[in-house]
């Protein structure tokens, strides 16, 4: 209807009078109040037989606003609401006659019809109830590609949340292709948890400053099964030795792992030893390792390549014994801390069997003098880093015989000599070697420097 109609047919009703009882609601009322019909200045163009439907597409303004003002939400009310309230409620006089001098004005909203059907008997049905149209699930029409696609965008703890929605999710959301990499650092977790987390085909694992509460990851009838992991990362992880026992005992295909600061026993060494395909072992500061736990490192785990024993606090015959028997294969090697067990001696078994190293850290080591650099000189031909920090015993001119290895890189002396030392040192070693670069030892360690999202090299977050 056109407004200027509108407006001749709302200004017609007026003249006319009321047809039935009105409501009226003030802004301060939560209740509309009834108005009896024998007030003259309230009018309405609203037919009694109009279905209740029509009343939710209007809205009804009051207390004199002229119909050409916007009106914020807050002040409209349904007439819908108000028709269906008139019956359950009782007049209140005093705020009756308080309200009742203000007018009502009407705005109208344009109406859709198309919605509405008249059938035989006259009454009004939407459109929806005589097409009957039927619910279609969009989320199936997809392929089992697409909606892996998705869900490779999603956090681990929504997954887990959409496996409980049905048997199909559940098979999409435990696909090895959304848990080939899992970052789990600084969490507390059951290890009933992380049984599951390997069953569904994790590769890639930090679990960097991870609490792992229980004593086997398997089940009470331990059920034999082997998981698919290759990189582990257990540094300053809070784990029982059963409970890591059960862990490495799920596992065959480990290439590279770290337990730094662990406490480890000889059943733990068994272990490690049936992944053949070890070659990365970080055991800095670990505790528990024994002389058959060396024994087992250096004669049944023959792929290693890389090695960290920095600070594990080895006894004398421990340091002599891995020096004596270490594998050729190792590539770089880290035996810091050792201020009364390495000596001389050990240093020559070292180079004598390591021919490939490349990386040699033995820093800290307070009884080791001039001889070991000479042996270094004449074994490591490939050497191309090596730390001597805070080793008093070595001269500092003697380090320049390290010139004579063709691929060195850079050398390490820390808390060796002063800055004027260092200068001179420079000279004599020439350009292609740098001095001091690196502070601490980065061998055989998963993270190293800023990388705090990736181990070894490999992405831990999707």
């Amino acid at each position: 209807m056109e407004p200027s109609k509108v407006k001749e047919r709302y200004h017609a009703s007026k003249l006319q009078g009321p047809t039935r009882p009105l409501t009226r609601c003030d802004s301060t009322d939560l209740i509309p109040q009834i108005i009896p019909p024998n007030q003259g200045n309230v009018h309405s163009n609203i037919c009694l037989k109009a279905p209740e439907v029509l009343f939710d597409s209007r809205t009804t303004y009051f207390h004199g606003i002229n119909d050409d003002q916007d009106r914020p939400l807050s002040a409209r009310v349904s007439s819908a609401n108000v028709s269906r309230q008139m019956s359950n409620i009782t007049l209140n006089d005093s705020k009756l006659s308080s309200t009742v001098n203000s007018p009502l004005h009407i705005r109208f909203r344009s109406i859709d019809l198309s919605a509405f059907i008249p059938s035989n008997d006259g009454r009004m049905r939407t459109y929806s109830s005589v097409t009957s149209s039927k619910n279609i699930d969009y989320c199936n029409l997809l392929s089992d590609e697409l909606i892996l696609t998705i869900l490779k965008y999603l956090p681990r703890a929504s997954l887990a949340s959409m496996a409980q929605v049905c048997r199909r999710l559940r098979s999409l959301t435990y696909d090895p292709s959304l848990w080939f990499r899992v970052d789990m650092s600084r969490k507390h977790i059951e290890s009933c948890y992380l049984r599951d987390v390997f069953l569904r085909g994790t590769i890639i694992l930090k679990m960097y400053q991870t609490t792992v509460h229980g004593n086997s990851i398997y089940s009470p009838n331990r059920n034999t099964w082997f998981t698919k992991l290759q990189f582990l990362d257990l540094t300053l992880a809070t784990i029982t030795p059963d409970c890591l026992l059960s862990l490495i005992s799920a596992c065959r295909s480990l290439r590279k792992l770290s337990l730094e600061t662990l406490a480890l026993n000889v059943a733990i060494f068994e272990t490690l030893a049936l992944n053949p395909q070890l070659d990365t072992l970080n055991l800095t500061m670990c505790t528990g390792i024994d002389l058959d736990c060396c024994s087992i490192l250096t004669s049944q785990i023959k792929h290693l390549r890389y090695l960290n024993l920095g600070w594990t606090q080895l006894s004398d015959p421990c340091v002599h014994y891995i020096c004596r028997t270490i594998q050729s294969s190792i590539e770089q090697i880290t035996l810091t801390g050792f201020r009364q067990g390495m000596t001389d001696e050990c240093v020559e078994n070292l180079t004598n069997r390591a021919i490939r190293l490349r990386v040699l850290d033995l820093s800290d080591s307070s009884l080791i003098t001039d001889k070991s650099v000479t042996s270094v000189v004449r074994n490591c031909v490939s050497l191309e880093h090596v730390a001597f920090s805070r080793c008093y015993a070595i001269a500092p001119i003697s380090y320049a015989s390290l010139k004579q290895i063709r691929h060195l890189a850079s050398l390490d002396i820390f808390g060796v000599v002063d800055e004027r030392g260092l200068q001179k040192l420079n000279t004599l070693l020439g350009p292609s070697i740098s001095l001091n670069q690196q502070r601490f030892s980065y061998v055989a360690r998963p993270t190293y420097g800023l990388r705090r999202t990736s181990i070894w090299g490999l992405r831990t977050r999707p």
